[in-house]
């Protein structure tokens, strides 16, 4: 196998990895909202369900991207990003929430470029502007929750 076959199928492989970890969290809040809702119809065993079911308060609530129109929506606030480095910034950190994203993933599938010489200011400086973006639409709870940590970003809700 040469070494450009080697990294389209790592490429291939972390795209996989990730659509099969959205796929689990997906199903996740699925299951979450199914419990919560049988359990406000009083149809499942009162024991059972209250042990299983977060309390609505405790649901977590994800960022909706509407690539339709590139915009998000957050808690009942719309915002539209256009399509912009910032939007597939937020759409990439969303695909994988509460996991961190290395520099190196962000720059292939915001970028789509490998050059890390630039890396780590041009991915401040959208990060930056992406959080200022979010305050601005009023959204600073997510402009928040967006961190960074050792070259490693998350989304962190």
């Amino acid at each position: 196998m040469t070494p450009d076959e080697a990294r389209r199928q790592d490429a291939l492989i972390s795209q996989l990895v990730e659509t099969l970890m959205t796929a689990a969290i997906v199903a996740q809040e699925i299951q979450s909202n199914v419990r919560a809702r049988l359990d406000d119809d009083g149809h499942a065993d009162p024991g059972h369900a209250a042990a299983l079911t977060p309390s609505r308060a405790g649901l977590k609530q994800r960022p909706l991207l509407d690539e339709s129109t590139l915009s998000v929506i957050w808690k009942s606030r719309t915002l539209h990003l256009g399509h912009t480095l910032s939007f597939a910034l937020l759409a990439r950190l969303a695909r994988r929430p509460n996991q961190y994203v290395t520099h190196l993933d962000l720059l292939r599938d915001v970028w789509d470029d490998d050059d890390l010489l630039t890396a780590t200011a041009t991915i401040r400086s959208l990060v930056r502007d992406l959080r200022r973006k979010l305050r601005d639409g009023g959204m600073t709870d997510l402009a928040v929750a967006i961190r960074g940590h050792n070259g490693r970003y998350i989304l962190d809700l």
